[in-house]
């Protein structure tokens, strides 16, 4: 693959292509080699501060209604208190991810991944997301974040 003709939108795209390659490969690798939420943490790096830093006003600025919520893939997710818009979610856990604000919480004694746990610098919490809900999460959130760089630029 070449270089980049549209930086944002090319690389907001060939992130999720990374996403959608390992998921189809994932499931030959041996369980212990399964590397899927430190490649997710590794992507968020990208669609989450990229966007935040370059063209936050691309973001989308949606409520965060329960509606919206479910658009999201958040089922059994939590946004912190006082986080009321989508661009505010973003520009927190842009916060959290450049700060290492990041836990994974398990909830039962296998230890896996159950939870990626957003805080902010005064621990506060910014978002818990159920791992199951992040990549369908990342693709509607990055969906429209493509949408809106497509259609005003």
């Amino acid at each position: 693959m070449g270089n980049y003709v549209n930086f944002e939108t090319e690389f907001i795209e060939r992130t999720l292509r990374l996403i959608g390659q390992y998921n189809q490969m994932v499931l030959e690798l041996d369980f212990d080699d399964q590397l899927n939420y430190t490649l997710t943490i590794n992507c968020l790096l990208g669609l989450i501060v990229m966007p935040k830093e370059r063209v936050i006003t691309y973001i989308p600025n949606e409520p965060l209604s329960e509606a919206y919520l479910h658009d999201l893939g958040f089922v059994e997710s939590t946004i912190g208190p006082g986080i009321t818009r989508f661009r505010d979610l973003i520009h927190q856990m842009r916060n959290s991810i450049a700060h290492f604000k990041i836990d994974v919480e398990s909830v039962d004694k296998g230890f896996l991944v159950d939870y990626l746990v957003f805080s902010n610098v005064d621990g506060h919490l910014v978002a818990r997301i159920k791992s199951s809900e992040m990549v369908p999460f990342l693709r509607f959130y990055c969906q429209n974040l493509l949408q809106n760089l497509n259609r005003r630029r």
